[in-house]
C-alpha cells in the first residue's frame, strides 16, 4: 500500500483510510433521501424501469398493481432522467413529465430537488400600515362626544331570527338557517326585549 512506510505508520496510514471511508459512507447515509413512487398505467405485460439515478446501469420491474405497474424508490435529492421498459421497448410516460434529446428520443424526468419554501424579500407588504401617531392621544372625552347620534343599525339586526310560531305550536317546521351578520358594536334600546 505505502512500501516507503514503517509498519506502525502503515497501521496508522490504514486506520486513517478507513476512517474517511467511514466518514464519507457517513455524509452519504446523511444526504436526504426522498421516496417517490412512479406508476406506469398503460398496461402491457411485463413494465421495468431504467434510470440515471445509477448511470442506467440496472433495469428494475416494476410491480402490477391493479391494471397499474408501479415502483417504491427511496434516492437522494436530484434531478433525474428515466426511460420506461414495457414489453421490452424503451418507453416514457407520457402523462409524466418529459424531455426530448437531441435525437428527438423522449424519456421521463423525475425532480427531487430539496424544497426550498419562496420567501419574498420583505414581508413589509403583508404588514398593515402603522396607524397614525395623531390618532393616540390622552384628551379627555367632551359634550360633543357624547352628542353624536349612534351609528345605524345592520338591517337584519331588527328582524327576529328564528320562527316564532313552531316554538309556540312545537310542531315538527324547521326554522330557515339564519342569515349572519358581522357588526363591531351594539346599540340596545331601553324597553327593548329583542
Amino acid at each position: 500500500m505505502f512500501p516507503w512506510l514503517r509498519s506502525a505508520e502503515m497501521i496508522q496510514a490504514r486506520n486513517d483510510e478507513l476512517l474517511q471511508n467511514t466518514m464519507c459512507d457517513e455524509d452519504f447515509d446523511q444526504e436526504e433521501k426522498r421516496a417517490v413512487m412512479i406508476t406506469w398505467c398503460f398496461g402491457r405485460e411485463q413494465v421495468a424501469i431504467t434510470g440515471s439515478w445509477n448511470d442506467w446501469k440496472t433495469i428494475e420491474p416494476l410491480h402490477a398493481f391493479h391494471k397499474d405497474f408501479i415502483i417504491m424508490m427511496v434516492l437522494p435529492c436530484g434531478v433525474y432522467h428515466y426511460h420506461i421498459v414495457v414489453d421490452e421497448l424503451r418507453r416514457y410516460a407520457p402523462n409524466l413529465p418529459t424531455e426530448f434529446n437531441a435525437s428527438g428520443n423522449a424519456y421521463n424526468i423525475l425532480d427531487l430537488q430539496e424544497f426550498v419554501p419562496e420567501t419574498p424579500e420583505s414581508l413589509s407588504e403583508f404588514e398593515p400600515p402603522p396607524s397614525p401617531i395623531s390618532s393616540y392621544d390622552s384628551r379627555p372625552l367632551n359634550d360633543g362626544d357624547f352628542n353624536k347620534p349612534p351609528p345605524e343599525l345592520p338591517p337584519l339586526l331588527p328582524t327576529k331570527i328564528l320562527d316564532e310560531r313552531s316554538f309556540v305550536s312545537r310542531k315538527p317546521k324547521s326554522s330557515q338557517r339564519p342569515s349572519h351578520t358581522l357588526m363591531n358594536h351594539l346599540y340596545k334600546k331601553d324597553g327593548d326585549d329583542g
